[in-house]
């Protein structure tokens, strides 16, 4: 708990050094990445110790909040691309919504090989 609490307050100032900074965008696109990693943690291993007990669903909630994770991440980072916020999210943004589509793509079940 105490790690979420750590994690909540590095958000927070991430957040508002960003928007002081005149980058919220960015700033923004790294919180929504790493809150996804927080959230696929407390989905490994939850805060209550008590995991699923069906492994499907289990591993779809998992690859779920990865996806969301890539997807709004790398919506945000193209925001910060045309807001100017830096050139490198030009390239960023295509591959974390690539990630993100592969994600969903593995849940649909369109990704099993021929």
């Amino acid at each position: 708990m105490f790690s979420l609490t750590l994690f909540g307050i590095a958000a927070a100032a991430v957040l508002a050094f960003g928007w002081q900074d005149g980058e919220p965008w960015t700033a923004a696109a790294f919180v929504v990445f790493f809150s996804s990693r927080v959230a696929r943690s407390i989905v490994k291993h939850p805060l209550n110790g008590v995991r699923d007990t069906q492994p499907t669903r289990h591993a779809r909630r998992f690859v779920l909040v990865t996806a969301a994770g890539w997807l709004g991440a790398g919506a945000l980072a193209a925001i910060a691309a045309l807001a100017g916020e830096g050139q490198e999210w030009w390239y960023v943004a295509p591959c974390f919504v690539v990630f993100g589509v592969l994600n969903l793509l593995l849940l649909s079940g369109r990704a099993h090989a021929q």
